[in-house]
């Protein structure tokens, strides 16, 4: 009998392999081998591993392997361009649409297999046929090579993040603080920081989407705001003013990159209560918070 039987996770390897790349393998005893049947390799246990379509050549296994991979890429394309149709309105500008910019979305797109990459190629498509050039090859190239769990990773760095004055890219913001003169050093309302690990965003996760391309790694500053100057804040569709109380007051944040800034058009956000409760709170020794809503949480 076949040491096989013993260890179910060798049929779900073997499953897995005859699903993702058609080889078909079969791991038999000496006493099961026939004369016509060629092994591949003999395991530790002493059981033989042998080809179950065994009477084509290799050309032929490898034509078959890749038929089974372009199934699969055109079956990805379908179900992301079905997807689209969801999210394709009357805006769409089909003469406008770049076909070099087509073929090379269709290029990358065919190899993401995940239900939810599906969904993100599918609202990429529809986004870019409403304005033109939202979206460039390098954030399509970024996004092919994303993983499930690192566009997960990026939609909980979205859900963090802000707009700042006229300024539309994305930012995390971090803390604030007085620039020090030698009367403040010692006041402990000179720095207030925002402990993003409590929301879901750790800083080696940070660095993760700084590898990607999607966030700046180094933590950037803002120019010193003037006292009583007021700063326009934006976050999740809720507006801000935050009014300086002191002199030289600096913000510090996190900057998505530009790949990141068109990625997170994709995403939904929503509302970090918890978040946007820290960040007022610690902030409001420097900086007097009000809101154009009803309340502040």
């Amino acid at each position: 009998m076949s040491n096989s039987i013993l260890h179910p996770s060798r049929d779900k390897y073997l499953s897995l392999l005859k699903q993702t790349t058609s080889i078909d393998f079969v791991i038999v005893t000496s006493d099961d081998l026939t004369e016509s049947e060629s092994i591949v390799r003999e395991v530790a246990s002493g059981d033989k591993v042998i080809l179950k379509n065994n009477e084509f050549t290799s050309f032929q296994r490898a034509q078959r392997r890749n038929q089974l991979v372009a199934s699969r890429q055109q079956n990805n394309l379908e179900k992301i361009f079905s997807l689209a149709l969801e999210y394709i309105n009357q805006d769409a500008q089909f003469d406008r649409l770049d076909l070099d910019w087509m073929m090379k979305f269709t290029e990358l797109a065919k190899n993401c297999y995940s239900q939810t990459m599906h969904e993100l190629w599918a609202r990429i498509i529809a986004v870019e046929l409403s304005k033109i050039g939202t979206f460039s090859y390098k954030s399509l190239k970024v996004l092919s090579e994303l993983s499930t769990k690192e566009a997960l990773l990026f939609y909980k760095a979205v859900n963090l993040t802000s707009r700042i004055g006229e300024d539309k890219s994305a930012k995390i913001l971090t803390g604030v603080y007085k620039k020090p003169t030698f009367m403040s050093i010692f006041s402990n309302n000179n720095r207030k920081t925002i402990n993003l690990n409590k929301f879901g965003l750790s800083y080696p996760q940070i660095i993760s989407l700084a590898e990607i391309g999607l966030i700046y790694e180094q933590e950037i500053e803002s120019a010193p705001y003037l006292h009583k100057e007021s700063i326009h804040l934006s976050y999740v569709g809720k507006s801000y003013q935050l009014r300086v109380k002191q002199k030289e007051v600096i913000l510090t944040y996190y900057k998505l990159t530009q790949t990141g800034n068109e990625l997170c058009k994709l995403i939904t956000t929503e509302f970090n209560k918890g978040y946007l409760n820290s960040l007022l709170s610690d902030f409001n020794s420097l900086l007097d918070i009000t809101s154009n809503t009803d309340s502040l949480v």
